[in-house]
C-alpha cells in the first residue's frame, strides 16, 4: 500500500464529509425560523429508533434546561458501530437496502444536524457494541464549528481521536434502564437559549399526540432549572372505551390528566385532544398544532386543514419534515401519501359518527375541512377536492353536531340551522344572530359558537344576510304576531322592532327590503 495515496483517499473522504456539513448547516442558518423546534424531535426520534428492533423494549427519556447548557438523555438500546460511524460521519445510520422494511422513522442522514442549532459542539455519551459483541462506554465532544470545508475537515478526524481516546470496556454488564445514552448542547448566547426555550415549549405542547402515536415511549421527563419546573408525561389506562386515552401530566406534583380521543388501523391514527366535563366532553381547538405526523409533528403543517391530526409511520415526508408530497398520480411515494390520507377520512368518519351521537361538545373544532394551505408544486388541489374535501362535507351534513342556544344538550344537523354570512365582521355577525333567535330560537347555534361555526361553514350552508332577516320579519305578518313570537308586549315588541330597521338601515341599500317588502307596520299593524 503506498501510505501518501491511502492519506490522500481519508482526506478526500473527510472533505466529502465536511462539504456536506456545511452546506446543510449553511441551509439551516438560512432557515432557522423554520426549525427551531425541531431539535427535540430529531433527538426523540433517535431515541426511539435505538429500540426499532426490540419490539418489547420501551424507553424513557428527560431533557434538563439549564441557563447554559440543554442535555437530552434516553434509555434506550446503545449505540453499534454504524450508529457512530453515522453520527461522525453524518451517514445515516437508518438506511436500508432495497425491498427491506425498516421500523425506523428517520429518514434523513442529514436530521441530526438539525440540532446543531442548538450548539455546534455537543457533548455526546453512551455505550457501544462492537461488531464483536463488546461493550464500550465513551464520551466525546462532536465539533461542527466552521464554515469553510477546509475548517471542518480537521475536526471529523478530532471527533473520532476524541470518540477512541475515551473508550472504556464495560466488563460486566450494565443497567439498561439508566440513562445511559446523553447529548449536551452548551448555550452560549441569547439566541441558543431562545431556541432552547421555544425547543422545548413545543416539545410540551406536543409529546401528548406523540404519546399516543408511539407505544415505545413510556415516559417523558423535563427538568426546567431556569424556571423550577419538574414536568413528568406518562400514558394512564383508556379511559371506559379504548378510544380516549388519558396522557398524565405531572408538573411540580400537580397532575393533569390530557384526554386523547382517537382511531386506528394497522397504518394510520387519526386523534385530537377532548376535555373531560361534567356532562360529557369538549373537544378542543387545535388550530396551531400541526395536523400532520410520521410519528413525530411534521413542523409546518399547521394550515394543512385536515379537521383532526393525523399520524402514519408510513407517510412519505418532505426533505425538511414540513409537509408530505401529495402531487404526481406516477410517483410511489405520492400515491402512498394519499391512500393514507384517505384512509385517515375514513378514521374520521367514525370519529364523528361517536362525537355526533354522544356527549361531546364544540363539535366545530374537528370540523374544518378548507383546502390545506400548502404549495402548489407539492399539492394536487383537484384530487384533494374530489378524495377528500367532497366527500368529507358529504359526511358532515348528515351528522348533528351543532349545538343550540336553545337546548345546549341538543344537537342539529347542519342544514336545519342558520349561520351569520362570513363575510360579515364579528358584531353584525352577532346582531343578525341575535334578531334570529329571538324570532326563531331553535334555528341557531349556541351563541358562544357562532364565530367558530362561521369560520368552518362554507356555501351548501345556510345563510344568515340582511335579505334573510328582512324575510323572516316580513314573515311575521303582523305587530300583533311579531308581538306573540317574540313573546313581549307591543310597547317592547315596537323597541324591537325600531332596533332592527335601524340595524338593516345602518346600509343605504338596505332601504329596498323596506320598499319590496311588507315589513313596515301600518295603521292596522
Amino acid at each position: 500500500m503506498i501510505e501518501s495515496i491511502e492519506e490522500g483517499r481519508k482526506e478526500d473522504g473527510n472533505r466529502s464529509i465536511a462539504d456536506k456539513i456545511k452546506k446543510r448547516l449553511h441551509n439551516l442558518d438560512k432557515t432557522v425560523e423554520n426549525n427551531q423546534g425541531r431539535w427535540a424531535w430529531e433527538l426523540l426520534q433517535n431515541a426511539k429508533d435505538s429500540i426499532a428492533d426490540y419490539p418489547d423494549r420501551k424507553i424513557s427519556v428527560q431533557i434538563e434546561l439549564d441557563e447554559d447548557q440543554v442535555v437530552f438523555r434516553h434509555n434506550g438500546i446503545h449505540f453499534t458501530e454504524k450508529d457512530i460511524r453515522g453520527l461522525i460521519n453524518q451517514i445515516s445510520s437508518k438506511e436500508v437496502e432495497e425491498g427491506e422494511q425498516t421500523k425506523r422513522t428517520g429518514r434523513f442522514g442529514t436530521g441530526f444536524l438539525t440540532t446543531h442549532l442548538l450548539s455546534k459542539v455537543i457533548d455526546v455519551s453512551g455505550i457501544v457494541e462492537t461488531n464483536d459483541f463488546e461493550l464500550f462506554r465513551f464520551q466525546f465532544p462532536l465539533d461542527r464549528e466552521g464554515s469553510t470545508t477546509t475548517q471542518l475537515v480537521p475536526k471529523i478526524e478530532n471527533a473520532w481521536k476524541g470518540f477512541h481516546n475515551s473508550t472504556e470496556e464495560i466488563q460486566n454488564s450494565y443497567d439498561q434502564k439508566e440513562f445511559n445514552t446523553s447529548f449536551k448542547y452548551h448555550l452560549h448566547t441569547a439566541h441558543q437559549k431562545e431556541i432552547a426555550r421555544i425547543g422545548t415549549e413545543e416539545f410540551m405542547k406536543l409529546i401528548p399526540y406523540v404519546l399516543t402515536f408511539i407505544e415505545n415511549i413510556e415516559k417523558v421527563e423535563i427538568l426546567d432549572n431556569v424556571q423550577n419546573e419538574v414536568l413528568t408525561f406518562t400514558k394512564a389506562e383508556f379511559d371506559n372505551n379504548e378510544s380516549i386515552l388519558t396522557i398524565q401530566k405531572n408538573c411540580n406534583g400537580i397532575i393533569s390528566p390530557i384526554h386523547i380521543l382517537n382511531a386506528s388501523n394497522s397504518k394510520i391514527t387519526v386523534a385530537i385532544e377532548i376535555e373531560k366535563v361534567d356532562e360529557g366532553y369538549e373537544i378542543k381547538s387545535h388550530k396551531n398544532i400541526p395536523k400532520l405526523f410520521c410519528d413525530f409533528p411534521l413542523i409546518g403543517t399547521e394550515a394543512f386543514h385536515f379537521p383532526v391530526i393525523v399520524n402514519s409511520f408510513y407517510f412519505n415526508p418532505q426533505i425538511e419534515s414540513d409537509g408530505i408530497w401529495l402531487k404526481g398520480s406516477d410517483d410511489s411515494e405520492v400515491v402512498e401519501n394519499q391512500s393514507l390520507l384517505e384512509e385517515a377520512l375514513e378514521l374520521y368518519k367514525s370519529l364523528l359518527d361517536k362525537v355526533s351521537s354522544e356527549n361531546f361538545y364544540n363539535i366545530f373544532n374537528m370540523a374544518n375541512s378548507k383546502l390545506p394551505d400548502t404549495a402548489e408544486k407539492y399539492f394536487d388541489e383537484n384530487w384533494y377536492r374530489k378524495t377528500i374535501q367532497d366527500p368529507l362535507r358529504t359526511y358532515l351534513l348528515t351528522k348533528p353536531i351543532v349545538e343550540l342556544e336553545s337546548d345546549s344538550k341538543e344537537k342539529k344537523l347542519p342544514k336545519d340551522v342558520w349561520f351569520p354570512a362570513k363575510s360579515f365582521s364579528k358584531d353584525i355577525r352577532e346582531k343578525l344572530w341575535q334578531y334570529t333567535f329571538d324570532l326563531y330560537n331553535d334555528a341557531v347555534c349556541n351563541q358562544n359558537h357562532i364565530q367558530e361555526w362561521v369560520e368552518v361553514s362554507w356555501s351548501d350552508w345556510n345563510m344568515l344576510d340582511y335579505e334573510e332577516l328582512a324575510k323572516d320579519l316580513e314573515k311575521q305578518g303582523s305587530i300583533e304576531k311579531l308581538s306573540e313570537g317574540l313573546d313581549k308586549d307591543e310597547t317592547e315588541t315596537f323597541k324591537w322592532y325600531n332596533e332592527v330597521a335601524k340595524f338593516l338601515l345602518e346600509i343605504e341599500s338596505n332601504i329596498i327590503f323596506f320598499q319590496n317588502r311588507k315589513i313596515l307596520p301600518n295603521q292596522n299593524g
